[in-house]
């Protein structure tokens, strides 16, 4: 692909080597692109391929499945206390201990649901603080340090005394899992090549369900006498490992270039793309000042060649005295130089270019808890235990989440072939049709149509609603809001999220199985906003995306 008004000569040749065997060797070999880097030892970056044309590259490879085990981590903690219920409060205060710890944790029900429920909570903290975590430390530096709540977590859960031990437990793996789902897909947005940045962001995902089906899967092993410490104590493992695999992972060079640090932002792309020419692709990532206006070409900053680096760097310096101001100045000064301009979760809202991906990407977080997914997943268990034995049915819920798996990585492997709105509309679709279903079998008491609905609601929902809101909030802002814009993301919905399992129980009370009907039109009303609103974003830049919002 070419950036409209930035061909150059060098852009010009390496057009006509696109023609060439090595651009066909890209196309036959999307996923493990393996140009050499023979020009560029030579110094002769025009005959390299383009950037921008570029393929998944080991390096991209390598770089994603090491940050890939903070998401895993969140999948893992979020349904950890889903199988260990009964043995975990099963017995009375006189019971047993194992070893100096108490054999289990007698408490009611709703101390029970609190101990579930605030994990959500220390998600949202969690999300909050992601954007400023990631323009702090970096997207690799941020993720390593996040590692102290999962390790913190984890062995406050598996050597508690008390219930309410656990429950603090379960807040601080909360609050790493919220970092973990904002600075994780946000960093393989930044580090995937252009043509195939939904199939690497879409690892995000594929790793939070895989953590979902080992919790699953160890809870089943470990559901017995006090063993379910080490199934809420077993994620620790994940942290370590992570922290011992990171280094193999690089930094995000848009980050290192928004720092100025362009050297060696210049080198990690040379090694994530394994071509020297690098030009088209960082002319766009120049700082673009925030406007006041929906529409200000002048203010854009442009930079296709390297002759104009020089000139870019001095603006970003603010040495131009080039000025700009948010939609309301108040607190924030009459104006601000382009390098001073720092968008904050605080004032994202208030900059004109940033407020419709904004309001987007809220609506796409939060609308797809209103989907009912989770409501899906608390249903599973009991309606599989009316037709099976406890034993058949635990395994019949382990399918679900190999189901999931498999699913989310279809739509991994399609993303970038057909689009995110595609994707996106087939799944809501698919799920209203699935959630109905799910209704009807069990308002009329059909256990085998609910059954097979709770198959088909998650394979509806895991290739498309599932993902493709985490990948469109990593697309919809520039370097400047990235941080922000993706905590704002994370937080609607770990909102949802709550919202949804307060209010679920007492509206089947009061509706009976008509509370599935809510989800539908849910369902409805978002996909016909999305459907106006959400652009496709399939083979853009993330900076021609942002600039499409002003």
């Amino acid at each position: 692909m070419t950036l409209t008004g930035r061909a150059s000569d060098a852009s010009d040749t390496s057009a006509v080597l696109d023609s060439s065997g090595a651009h066909e060797t890209v196309e036959e070999s999307p996923l493990l692109h393996t140009a050499t880097v023979e020009a560029q030892e030579r110094g002769d970056s025009t005959s390299s391929p383009r950037s921008l044309d570029a393929g998944i590259t080991m390096a991209c490879v390598v770089s994603a499945a090491a940050v890939c085990f903070a998401p895993l981590q969140y999948g893992y903690h979020i349904a950890e206390l889903n199988t260990p219920r009964k043995i975990i409060t099963g017995c009375d205060k006189d019971a047993a201990h194992w070893g100096s710890l108490p054999l289990c944790l007698p408490m009611n029900d709703a101390i029970y649901s609190l101990a579930t429920s605030i994990f959500a909570i220390g998600g949202l903290v969690g999300s909050l603080g992601a954007g400023w975590m990631a323009e702090k430390w970096g997207r690799r530096g941020a993720l390593v340090l996040n590692n102290a709540p999962f390790v913190l977590g984890p062995l406050l859960m598996a050597f508690a005394v008390s219930p309410s031990m656990l429950i603090v437990g379960r807040f601080v793996s909360g609050v790493g899992s919220g970092a973990a789902v904002v600075i994780a897909p946000m960093y393989l947005s930044e580090i995937a090549p252009v043509r195939f940045r939904g199939t690497l962001n879409l690892l995000n995902q594929l790793s939070i369900v895989v953590g979902i089906l080992i919790t699953l899967t160890v809870g089943m092993l470990a559901n017995e006498g006090p063993y379910w410490r080490i199934s809420v104590g077993f994620g620790i493992i994940f942290a370590l490992v992570h922290m011992a695999i990171s280094g193999l992972a690089v930094e995000s060079p848009r980050y290192l270039w928004s720092r100025n640090r362009r050297a060696e932002a210049r080198a990690v792309l040379c090694r994530l793309r394994q071509t020297s020419n690098i030009d088209d692709e960082v002319s766009d990532w120049s700082a673009t000042p925030v406007s006041d206006t929906p529409l200000q070409p002048s203010t854009e900053l442009r930079s296709p060649s390297d002759d104009s680096l020089r000139a870019v760097q001095t603006v970003n310096r603010g040495e131009s005295g080039h000025t700009v101001k948010p939609d309301d100045d108040e607190g924030l000064g009459d104006t601000l130089q382009v390098e001073k301009v720092n968008v904050t979760i605080f004032n994202i809202f208030r900059f004109s270019q940033y407020r419709k991906p904004w309001v987007l990407v809220l609506l796409l977080q939060f609308g797809q808890q209103l989907s009912g997914i989770n409501t899906v997943f608390y249903y599973s268990s009991s309606v599989l235990e009316k037709m099976f034995s406890s034993r058949i049915s635990s395994i019949l819920t382990m399918m679900i989440g190999v189901l999931n798996v498999l699913a989310t990585a279809s739509g991994a492997l399609i993303v970038d072939r057909f689009g995110r709105r595609p994707l996106l509309f087939s799944s809501m679709g698919s799920m209203a049709v699935s959630i109905t279903l799910l209704g009807l079998g069990l308002g009329l008491k059909i256990n085998t149509l609910a059954a097979v609905s709770l198959y088909l609601v998650v394979a509806s929902f895991a290739p498309g609603y599932g993902p493709v809101p985490f990948l469109l909030g990593t697309e919809f802002f520039d370097i400047r809001a990235a941080g922000a814009g993706g905590s704002w993301a994370l937080a609607a919905n770990w909102v949802g999220t709550f919202i949804v399992a307060t209010a679920f129980l007492p509206l089947q009370n009061l509706i009976g199985e008509w509370v599935f009907s809510i989800f539908v039109v849910c369902l409805a009303v978002c996909g016909a906003v999305f459907y106006f609103h959400v652009p496709e974003t399939k083979g853009r830049t993330i900076e021609e995306i942002s600039r499409s919002f002003k």
